[in-house]
């Protein structure tokens, strides 16, 4: 009986630990974009993971040591353009970065990408007639407009 109660505070306290990160976690939103042609950008604070079959993708990363930093893989060509800000150029690249503030900017066809965190996206399609689709939260995919779309991503806990 003695090792039971032990271990009944340690399981309370992982359960009150799990419940604290899915609090925070809730206020994280969510984009998909499937078969974009455009321009998407994801501006906060969360990870993004895609690929791109022609075009580029541009990368911020104010502060390198909170995530991954971006991983690009498939790159023909890759611009520094500050010591913060890189652009990847070609056919078929992936890329991700997970944690942190970041800005990524993806122009180009062919986007497929998926985005949590909180922030702000801009969805521009190209006018094509199918420039792909997008859907924010879970909610049903929509058609990605022709004009710049801007919309909030998840939200900040209040204290």
């Amino acid at each position: 009986m003695k090792v039971f109660a032990p271990v009944v505070v340690l399981a309370a306290l992982v359960f009150a630990a799990t419940a604290a990160a899915f609090t925070v976690a809730s206020t994280d939103g969510t984009l998909t974009v499937k078969s974009g042609i455009g321009k998407i950008q994801f501006q906060g604070k969360g990870g993004v993971i895609g690929r791109l079959a022609k075009g580029q993708v541009t990368i911020k990363d104010p502060d390198p040591s909170d995530g991954t930093g971006p991983i690009v893989t498939g790159a023909d060509a890759v611009d520094v353009l500050s010591d913060t800000t890189t652009r990847y150029r070609g056919n078929d690249i992936r890329f991700r970065i997970i944690g942190g503030r970041m800005t990524v900017t993806v122009d180009a066809s062919g986007i497929d990408l998926s985005a949590i965190g909180s922030g702000g996206v801009r969805i521009d399609g190209r006018g094509t007639a199918d420039d792909g689709t997008w859907a924010l939260n879970g909610a049903p995919p929509q058609k990605i407009p022709d004009s710049s779309l801007w919309l909030a991503l998840g939200s900040t806990p209040t204290s």
